[in-house]
């Protein structure tokens, strides 16, 4: 993107606020003008004072243009800052919102830290680019604007000395973005290296401390920096040699127009208070040219992290869900997998012409080793994924057809990672139902048998779990998981590998909490303990992505094949218990 659309692509985010930004756009056109007029009448009152002429009307006025000038700067500023502020909170928050809202392959493949650092330093750009729109951009181009031909109207040779320092401003100013491009754009990706180090460090410090990785740690930081700073001193080299070459040409100008104003006063082609307006046009043309090059280096830093940005921004909006969706409502739960095929890109990776049915109310248990495709399946149930081929129905409606919001509001999920927020227990329990009541809250917890922990809590349901819940044991996490689902009360349940990392004790616990949840819901249960599907109505074997055996859990104990040989593998089955199932399965 060239520096232009990066600027013009931000300031489209102040439409939002138009008409606040249209009055102070049309403060900076008054101020500028005003600008524009204060070296003409101090030039007019150094003629007055020299031709001994009335001077009190002229100072008056130029005075009272300083304090008019002085007054709008401040409201402007002012009302600039507020506004700018205002609007960088809600693009956060908008961006925040469409960020999360990206679907779960998007976060994996660009990972957590980096989406967190392009949007808080873009947002911030954004801010800095706004603030000096409405402060000072806006009027140094009116009053460039502004300048020229008036400065033309007074004299066209003096002018031409003006021209002559815009055009150095203006060829120092691409020279040295030519040379930094590259640059600055590896700057940026030199700070997300180091970001992204820091916050997976922080983000695993238990691990460091344990391995005593500290010091390995901050060494690899220390290379990271020593990185960035080598490859950011050759731009902020050139910016340097920039402004010398600014304040040198501006020098140069102003000399010059010293020079030739003080022969055309000998020669009496011009007075003495037509080179005071000229030599406050020329500082002024210098400030303004001196804030275009600041501007320029600003949008020129500013593109590194808004094209990210903005690529970002059109990611999400590729990914917003099509108009005229259905609501999916009233779900009993029924759910029918027809010849569901879909793969990773460059993977090999996913399911395979997958079809089963669960009427409502049953449990399906999916089994099978690791990387069989058990929670991609589950994955696209929630449409965390899309189907490439078949099609999944819930109730007889295609999934593809409803929107994501309604169709994950019929299903819970207790992951294995039970998934706590840094906020309190209450609160984690809402995820569930924002709007549920007190006592709502304190039946699903009761529920979940997780009541009587919390309440020894010294802040009880207020007690604040700590950071993905490190206040709390394995089965308190999970325990108020639960609870979450339970409050949340879905027609369908996803219990995913949700007491696999718990020992026998409290696994106990949690599964009556568990089982209790189930009752009356669609289940689909992901499982590596095959002790945990017993219960099961189906059990659906995979390999590979396809659906290798599937039945009763005494269907295929007894029919002998893959299933039953990881129940011989886990201790949960022997010859014996063979012969039985078979017995059973043959008398029904």
């Amino acid at each position: 993107m060239s520096l232009l659309e990066v600027y013009w692509r931000a300031l489209r985010y102040l439409a939002a606020d138009g008409k606040k930004v249209g009055l102070i756009c049309a403060a900076n056109v008054v101020l500028a003008i005003v600008t524009i007029a204060e070296p003409i009448l101090f030039g007019r009152i150094i003629d007055a004072i020299a031709g001994k002429t009335e001077v009190v009307p002229t100072m008056a006025l130029w005075a009272s243009f300083g304090a008019f000038n002085i007054v709008a700067f401040v409201l402007v500023a002012r009302g600039a800052d507020r506004l700018a502020h205002a609007r960088r909170g809600e693009v956060l928050c908008q961006s925040f919102e469409r960020v999360i809202t990206m679907p779960l392959a998007w976060h994996q493949q660009r990972g957590t830290s980096h989406s967190l650092h392009t949007l808080l330093r873009a947002v911030e750009a954004l801010f800095s680019l706004w603030l000096e729109f409405m402060r000072t951009h806006l009027s140094t181009a009116v009053a460039l604007t502004l300048l020229i031909p008036t400065a033309f109207a007074m004299d066209v040779r003096m002018s031409l000395v003006l021209i002559g320092l815009g055009a150095l401003y203006l060829m120092i100013g691409r020279l040295v973005m030519r040379k930094t491009k590259e640059g600055q754009a590896s700057v940026e990706r030199h700070y997300h290296k180091v970001f992204s180090h820091v916050s997976d460090s922080v983000s695993n410090v238990a691990v460091l401390q344990s391995y005593n990785r500290i010091g390995q740690e901050t060494e690899s930081l220390r290379d990271y920096v020593k990185a960035l700073i080598t490859t950011q001193n050759p731009v902020l080299d050139w910016w340097a040699l920039a402004s010398a070459m600014h304040r040198l040409a501006s020098t140069i100008s102003m000399m010059v127009v010293l020079l030739i104003g003080a022969y055309l006063v000998t020669q009496g082609q011009l007075r003495i208070g037509d080179i005071v307006a000229f030599t406050g046009f020329a500082a002024l043309l210098i400030s303004r040219l001196d804030q275009v090059s600041n501007f320029a280096n600003q949008i020129f830093d500013a593109r590194s992290k808004l094209e990210e940005f903005y690529r970002l921004e059109d990611t999400a909006a590729d990914h917003r869900e099509p108009e005229g969706l259905r609501e999916l409502e009233n779900v009993t739960g029924h759910v029918r997998f027809e010849n569901v095929s879909f793969e990773f890109p460059n993977s090999g990776q996913g399911v395979s012409d997958v079809s089963f049915e669960v009427s409502a109310g049953q449990t399906v248990a999916i089994v099978g080793p690791t990387g069989a495709g058990k929670t991609t399946l589950i994955n696209l149930l929630q449409r965390v994924h899309a189907p490439e081929h078949g099609r999944i129905l819930i109730d007889g409606i295609d999934t593809r057809s409803v929107t994501k919001k309604s169709l994950r509001h019929s299903i819970a999920t207790v992951f294995q990672d039970a998934g706590m927020l840094n906020r309190s227990i209450e609160a984690n329990i809402r995820v569930g139902r924002a709007s549920a009541s007190y006592e709502e809250v304190h039946a699903a917890a009761s529920a979940a048998a997780a009541q009587d922990f919390i309440l020894s809590k010294s802040e009880g349901y207020d007690t604040n779990v700590g950071e993905r819940g490190g206040q709390l044991s394995g089965g308190e996490r999970q325990r108020i998981a639960i609870a979450r689902a339970i409050l949340k009360s879905a027609p369908i349940l996803v219990l995913d590998e949700a007491t696999s990392a718990l020992d026998v004790e409290t696994e106990n616990r949690v599964k009556d909490a568990i089982d209790m949840l189930r009752d009356g819901r669609t289940t689909f249960i992901i499982a590596h303990r095959l002790s945990t599907v017993r219960d099961a109505d189906l059990v659906v074997f995979m390999d590979h992505g396809r659906v290798v055996e599937m039945g009763g859990f005494g269907e295929l104990s007894a029919r002998n094949g893959r299933f039953a040989s990881l129940l011989r593998a886990g201790g949960l089955l022997n010859d014996e218990e063979v012969r039985r199932v078979t017995h059973v399965e043959a008398a029904a």
